[in-house]
């Protein structure tokens, strides 16, 4: 496997050394150098979900038509962009679509969205080859912006339902948000919503009956999951304050079930964590870390890849926000968004990681 290597004459990151298994950088350096990979999707009206086809060929995204004379209903469009020749085509155009998912061992796209016709909200699946449509079920009129899907597409979880496909069950569920499906689908990790203080307990819900088994907290929000048989691995940080607007990141993983924890890396002189994600494997983490300090001209929006038991090795960077880093089925590439100052994204895609 190639690993994109830092080039310190132009991002100097002065250490990046393993202390027991926790990889630790340090961001001094010079000025920013933006290097964001190949531009897979121009800037435009793109929001929500960048989800990968199960072959690895295209990434499906949606993009927003913006009303004018000649089109004065505005309208959300399910895209597919080729990673090779960067074609785009449409799968599916609605008023409005929401969440976008995909089971793992699946070929069909799910996702919500309101139909242009009566106004409905539905939840529904497209192939991406064939182009064929189903509508699975209606919803209630709401927001749905977390979907997850099960890999062997059986169970699906949107808002506050949990799905059965094969035998149309639909079990209702407290307030929350879905997260993910055990591998063998037969738990839903999901995040419980106190009314009172809007803060999110995870749980596992039995996807046979609704049962749920609260988790241990972590004492913050998780960053990102894999799983590890049944009980999901939950990524989370902490942050140490050091001085001059600097923070000590330290990267830990806790057992969802166990409530085991190990230290993952740790970056130092930087702000607090922006996101993070898995490689579908759950051997590859992607983190955009906030390197350096505006005062100094230092400051750099970086993508580190950290594999199991290794130390963080630099792949992109960035002026401005980024979305999650979205990995390939077979982990050697990844997709994310990038924001600019008129909100309009572009997507980008680095390859061969």
């Amino acid at each position: 496997m190639t690993h994109i290597q830092t080039r310190p004459t132009r991002f100097l990151i002065a250490s990046l050394a393993l202390f027991a298994v926790a990889g630790c950088v340090d961001s001094t350096g010079p000025g920013h150098v933006e290097e964001p990979g190949v531009l897979l999707v121009p800037a435009g009206k793109i929001g929500g979900d960048l989800v990968w086809t199960r072959d690895g060929t295209e990434v499906v995204f949606v993009s927003f038509t913006e009303t004018s004379a000649a089109h004065p209903v505005s309208a959300s469009i399910l895209n597919a962009v080729s990673v090779s020749t960067h074609e785009v085509r449409q799968l599916n155009e609605s008023q409005s679509i929401f969440g976008v998912a995909r089971g793992s061992a699946g070929d069909r796209i799910y996702f919500t969205d309101e139909d242009r016709i009566d106004g409905n909200f539905r939840v529904s699946r497209v192939h991406p080859a064939s182009g064929a449509l189903e509508i699975l079920a209606p919803l209630p009129p709401d927001i749905y912006d977390d979907i997850v899907v099960s890999a062997d597409e059986r169970f699906l979880a949107v808002g506050s339902g949990l799905y059965d496909l094969q035998t149309a069950k639909l079990i209702g569920l407290p307030a929350g948000r879905p997260i993910g499906f055990s591998p063998d689908g037969t738990q839903l990790f999901y995040g419980l919503i106190n009314p009172t203080t809007s803060t999110e307990l995870t749980t596992l819900i039995s996807t046979a009956d609704g049962s749920s088994h609260p988790l241990p907290s972590t004492g913050s929000r998780h960053l990102a999951h894999r799983w590890e048989g049944n009980s999901p691995q939950l990524l989370v940080e902490d942050d140490e304050y050091t001085g001059e607007n600097f923070y000590t990141v330290r990267l830990s993983e806790i057992d969802g079930v166990t409530g085991a924890s190990r230290n993952i890396a740790e970056f130092t002189k930087t702000s607090p964590l922006v996101t993070a994600a898995w490689s579908p494997d759950g051997q590859t983490l992607g983190v955009w870390i906030d390197l350096g300090s505006f005062a100094e001209r230092t400051h750099r929006r970086s993508l580190f890849l950290i594999r199991d038991g290794g130390a963080p090795v630099y792949v992109a960077s960035v002026h401005t926000a980024a979305g999650p880093p979205v990995f390939s089925p077979d982990g050697h590439s990844i997709v994310y968004g990038y924001f600019d100052t008129l909100d309009k994204q572009r997507v980008y895609i680095r390859s061969g990681i």
